[in-house]
């Protein structure tokens, strides 16, 4: 019930959200440990389990205790984070195979030397990639949606934001002061 707790925190799910999810995804079943079998706790167990700890005044320190196992294994949990990927197209090349060879080894093909407007013009550091997505089911809903993969070039733009990213862990506070 504690690991149910724990995945609520992660996922920030209600009750009901985690008892639906809980049986729908198999990382989850598999974190929690049961069998595909095994009947999965509703929202009301959750409840009642969560209530009593409140009650016993033991959910901050079985959270503290669990963050402390964490920080040992080198683990930060953080909560409320946005992970977005996006590509950002490049215009797209128009290379040789001797040329994309240079490229993709960090050299400037030798040609490129004598002509420093083509220079300036070619992309070094942008790569192809493939992006994935969903197909779109005909007019008259025929076609099922199916994955594809689409080739891009371009670069990968990552970002990632956490709610509380003003107060650092303790674990990095840490390994700031030891100047790890």
């Amino acid at each position: 019930m504690f690991k149910i707790m724990v995945l609520q925190a992660l996922y920030s799910l209600s009750d009901d959200q985690a008892e639906f999810q809980i049986q729908d995804r198999l990382s989850f079943m598999r974190f929690l440990g049961p069998g595909l079998g095994d009947k999965v706790p509703d929202a009301k167990p959750i409840w009642l389990f969560r209530e009593h700890l409140t009650q016993a005044r033991a959910v901050e320190n079985l959270f503290a205790r669990f963050d402390k196992h964490l920080s040992k294994a080198c683990y930060l949990a953080m909560g409320g984070q946005i992970v977005d990927a996006t590509i950002v197209a490049a215009p797209k090349q128009r290379n040789s195979n001797g040329e994309k060879a240079d490229v993709k080894a960090g050299k400037v093909p030798e040609e490129w030397n004598d002509k420093p407007a083509k220079l300036r013009q070619k992309d070094r550091d942008a790569r192809w990639t493939v992006k994935f997505s969903k197909a779109k089911a005909d007019e008259e809903g025929k076609t099922k949606q199916r994955n594809i993969a689409v080739p891009a070039f371009g670069y990968k733009n990552h970002a990632s934001i956490d709610r509380s990213a003003a107060r650092l862990h303790p674990w990095m506070e840490r390994q700031q002061r030891l100047g790890l």
